[in-house]
């Protein structure tokens, strides 16, 4: 059966519309690292939530979706207005960028939310998991007293204990820095090694290749960007400036040599982009200047630990599942971007039969141990709840709508073990989990990434005598498009036996899986009523994940020189077939092309392909070369540079007066302005006039190739920020020679 989807007038919400507008920008593929009420403490320790919240390479991102009154503060209580405030200061003070709108903003100006969504982050923005839920690296400080070997084997032995971050304290000359290259060797990862100073780069860079002389050992600092060596010496600023030249995962050890230097907003930048499976801080003193403790900066703002890292460190504890399947059918719930119409997923999932399976499974798998139940909404939460109670089990809902005393009462009553089964529609909110909690219930199907893995967080805290935690997938039918995840399609695991092991330490998966080939059940699943000879192929596909290696049509449209006037149509007539088609709404279908059909098509139909390492230098030969049957170009060019500042941006404002003031004073001295049809001939134009004349002839041009881009409600003309990035003061001296030239040739010696 196709998939619905949600139309504007069945889904209007503040929430679904900023849902679409993203994917409408970014691509549906982007929208599996979008948080829906991300949890936060304000400064005051407050529990609060975020609309929207995602990370680039920069840091942390919260968007903010309010209703006018609520911006208003002739129209709130001034205490509602100053807790907002509260609210917005404790994130910026956390680190957070804050952009906000009203909801009748993404009503009745769509486009223009859309355009300032490209502004804040860009036309194709990285975007990465926030894992502020999961566990802190664990990290060591030893100074360095011993021998060589003595130090190599306490960091070796660091890692067995599950320590990802270690500091070596050590004055100067007492070969810290060789300890760090020697332990960079052991480990075998390729490596990124960083300092706050040519000097100390370049005294990096000599040690590797006399230390390591088997690897290739490059530089990055000023003008060499080495980034294809095994090992990368680097100035911290020159990495800081130029992370989109890197990949998070491509680094697998990590030293930042003379630490105490650098700034915690540095370390934020470095340690929370690089996913290492190690960093070595090499420090003469575990404090900077500033007193703050340099280990409990590494800790805080690297990456935290993945939650297989954090099973395999026993942070977390091993998950097994079973996977009890619905007769309940998905595949007619509408969508919209990367989320069900909460309408439809709550009339198919709201119905007795569903709602009694989920209480004769516990009944019969897990009665008595401590469950949480994840509902698709409060009414959800309520039902079941009852459902619970009428068969004699201690089980309360709970949601944002109950009052907080009475909240923590039941928080505190099922931690207590007065109350059995907690059935939960936003308890993430809360930023609650219970170490006590045994078994999760995900009868909530989402398509959320974010959220299962907020939902799974929630029961995975160790605790005395829990040795793992069973998780209960309620599979319902669903389409290859609309499918909701699971542990099995989150993990990738293929091979399902009901209790077996998905999250584990490899030796124990392992264990698990020989026994149930022998028909075996494990110890840990002999009092629950399963086969251990049960076996079944699950179906993996996830679009999202496929649509991650892959290029989108909005992708597509940056790297070649093609008009996307073009590229619609020549797929609308079948010159050109997508490798894969995504219907995320009711109108709109996206579409993906495998990486290799880009030099394929740009070979097929007479193409350039562009790239970060080739845009600047075809964006200067499309200026040198200069085409064009009117003067418009270059007059547009230097009006663009005369304007532009450091960003790469420039008001249309002004660049509409300077170029308007080119054939103005080509008039008052008494020479043609232009050809007869030209505005500047007939006279009468306005500022909007010409701003529509530079828009629709040079500026178009320029447009199509992806150099320049257009904000309409900000009012700017943007040149590419890759042009940008390696934009010299020379090419912009050659820029504006190449329009004089190409204006002598046109207009000749008048």
């Amino acid at each position: 059966m196709p998939t619905k989807y949600a139309s504007n007038a069945g889904n209007s919400s503040a929430e679904e519309k900023f849902v679409q507008l993203f994917c409408d920008v970014f691509g549906p593929e982007k929208g599996q690292y979008v948080y829906l009420q991300f949890p936060f403490l304000d400064i005051y320790g407050k529990h609060r939530t975020i609309d929207f919240a995602i990370r680039d390479k920069e840091g942390k991102i919260a968007f903010e979706i309010d209703g006018n009154t609520w911006h208003n503060p002739a129209k709130v209580s001034e205490d509602k207005y100053l807790d907002d405030l509260l609210k917005q200061n404790s994130l910026i003070y956390d680190g957070w960028k804050v952009y906000r709108w009203t909801d009748a903003q993404l009503e009745k100006t769509p486009e223009r939310v859309k355009d300032e969504l490209v502004t804040f982050l860009g036309t194709s923005p990285a975007l990465f998991f926030i894992d502020d839920i999961m566990p802190e690296q664990k990290g060591k400080v030893f100074s360095l007293r011993e021998h060589q070997e003595e130090a190599l084997d306490n960091l070796k032995q660091m890692r067995m204990d599950g320590h990802t971050i270690a500091l070596v304290q050590g004055a100067t000359g007492s070969g810290k820095s060789a300890i760090g290259i020697l332990d960079a060797k052991a480990v075998g990862k390729r490596t990124l090694f960083l300092a706050h100073t040519k000097e100390l780069v370049l005294q990096g860079y000599h040690n590797f290749l006399k230390l390591w002389p088997e690897v290739s050992v490059g530089k990055y600092i000023e003008d060499e960007h080495d980034t294809d060596t095994y090992v990368v010496c680097g100035s911290i600023q020159s990495i800081v400036r130029n992370l989109d030249a890197f990949n998070a995962d491509e680094f697998g050890y990590l030293i930042i040599d003379e630490c105490h230097h650098a700034s915690a907003d540095t370390y934020k930048k470095i340690l929370s982009f690089f996913k290492t499976r190690f960093t070595l801080g090499l420090t003469a003193t575990p404090e900077r200047a500033d007193g703050e403790d340099l280990l409990d900066i590494f800790q805080h703002v690297a990456h935290k630990l993945d939650i297989q890292e954090a099973v395999e460190n026993g942070v977390l504890v091993p998950v097994r599942c079973i996977r009890v399947k619905t007769n309940i059918d998905l595949q007619d719930v509408r969508i919209n971007g990367f989320r069900y119409n909460s309408l439809d997923l709550e009339t198919k999932i709201m119905v007795p039969g569903r709602n009694q399976l989920i209480v004769d499974t516990y009944l019969e798998y897990v009665k008595g141990k401590s469950t949480v139940v994840f509902c698709t909404s409060v009414n959800h939460a309520n039902q079941v709840a009852n459902l619970f109670r009428q068969k004699g089990i201690r089980a309360e809902s709970i949601s944002g709508s109950v009052k907080t005393i009475e909240r923590k009462k039941i928080l505190r009553d099922y931690e207590n073990g007065d109350i059995s089964v907690l059935c939960a529609c936003d308890l993430l909110n809360e930023g609650w989990d219970s170490p006590h909690t045994e078994v999760l219930f995900m009868a909530r199907p989402t398509m959320s990434k974010t959220i299962y893995i907020q939902q799974l967080g929630r029961g995975m805290r160790t605790c005395d005598g829990k040795e793992y935690l069973m998780v209960f997938d309620f599979v319902d039918n669903a389409n290859m498009f609309n499918c909701p995840y699971s542990m099995h399609r989150l993990f990738h695991v293929a091979e399902y036996c009901p209790g077996g092991m998905i999250l584990g330490k490899k030796h124990d998966i392992q264990w698990d899986k020989s026994l149930f080939t022998k028909g075996e059940k494990p110890e840990a699943l002999v009092d629950f009523p399963i086969h251990a000879m049960d076996y079944e192929v699950i179906d993996l596909f996830n679009w999202q994940d496929k649509a991650q290696n892959m290029i989108s049509q909005l992708e597509l449209t940056r790297r070649v020189s093609a008009q996307s006037e073009t590229i619609d149509r020549y797929i609308r007539d079948g010159k050109i077939k997508p490798d894969m088609e995504v219907p995320i709404s009711e109108h709109r279908t996206f579409k993906y092309f495998e990486p290799h059909r880009i030099p394929q098509l740009c070979k097929e139909f007479g193409w350039k392909q562009i790239t970060s390492a080739n845009i600047k230098q075809m964006f200067m030969d499309m200026a040198k070369k200069m085409n064009m049957s009117y003067s418009y170009k270059p007059v547009f060019i230097k009006a663009f540079l005369e304007h532009m500042n450091e960003d790469g941006e420039a008001r249309i404002e002004d660049v509409v007066q300077e170029f308007a003031a080119f054939y103005e004073e080509r008039i008052e001295r008494g020479l043609p302005a232009e050809k007869k049809k030209c505005i500047f001939t007939k006279g009468g134009y306005t500022e909007k006039d010409v701003e529509r004349l530079i828009l629709a002839m040079p500026f178009k041009r320029f447009e199509d190739m992806n150099f320049m881009h257009h904000s309409k409600y900000m009012g700017v003309i943007q040149l590419d920020k890759q042009i940008v990035k390696q934009l010299t003061d020379d090419n912009i001296r050659e820029l504006r020679q190449y329009c004089d030239i190409a204006l002598e040739r046109y207009f000749g010696n008048q």
